[in-house]
């Protein structure tokens, strides 16, 4: 089994079909299962996102999910979407389904219609704006301060800054964010391997949250500068 994030989390990376169909052609070759987690789907700057369900000759061996609780703040819904193409894919999975007794509510139902609405896509477009303009200005401020690099956002409202550059331990750059800056972020080897010297910074919030979030980081590295 194969478990893969489209667009990516962290580092919001959004993947080319390219990309996909090569990772379709070694599940196919190597006969397995492939479950894509695409929950940040709508979240994209620019970029193109492709179903994983659009590349061909995956279909049969593919499980695809997303949700509406990323896009519209809507989690305690506990509602997510589960795309099976395979008849036998499909039985497999309601088993388990059943056998652990999960199953939607009926208010989160209602949550995830009046998301997928011609209002939904009203306030979806006007998210992804505010969220373009967040995503400007934290870079912008991040990567003024020597020695961090935030990867710039294709998709996602979560931010992946690098702090390998500044020849700072883990230990010491995380303590400067979340005791100097007070700032709550996701330390990178949460994320695996390679994620050691990396904090990743949620973004989706106000225009002031962002503003005050990048001045308090550039007291926290100021003998950086």
């Amino acid at each position: 089994m194969v478990i893969f994030c489209s667009p990516h989390n962290p580092g919001g990376r959004v993947w080319s079909q390219t990309e996909l169909k090569q990772l379709a052609d070694f599940v196919n070759r190597h006969d397995l299962i492939l479950i894509s987690d695409e929950i940040h789907h709508d979240l994209t700057f620019g970029a193109k996102h492709t179903p994983m369900v659009h590349i061909n000759g995956i279909k049969d061996r593919l499980i695809m999910m997303t949700a509406t609780t990323k896009t519209f703040n809507i989690a305690g819904g506990h509602v997510g979407n589960v795309i099976i193409e395979n008849p036998e894919l499909q039985k497999l999975f309601q088993k388990r389904i059943t056998a652990l007794g999960l199953s939607p509510n009926a208010f989160g139902l209602h949550m995830a219609t009046a998301a997928y609405s011609k209002d939904g896509v009203i306030w979806l477009d006007a998210l992804i704006k505010y969220l373009e303009k967040n995503r400007r200005l934290f870079d912008a401020g991040i990567n003024a301060i020597p020695g961090l690099k935030s990867m710039q956002l294709e998709a996602t409202y979560l931010a992946w800054v690098d702090f390998s550059a500044t020849g700072m331990t883990k230990e010491e750059f995380t303590r400067r964010v979340q005791s100097q800056a007070k700032i709550a972020a996701s330390h990178g080897s949460t994320f695996g391997r390679g994620g050691e010297y990396f904090l990743r910074f949620n973004i989706g919030t106000t225009r002031k949250n962002i503003e005050l979030a990048v001045k308090k980081m550039k007291v926290a590295f100021k003998d950086l500068q």
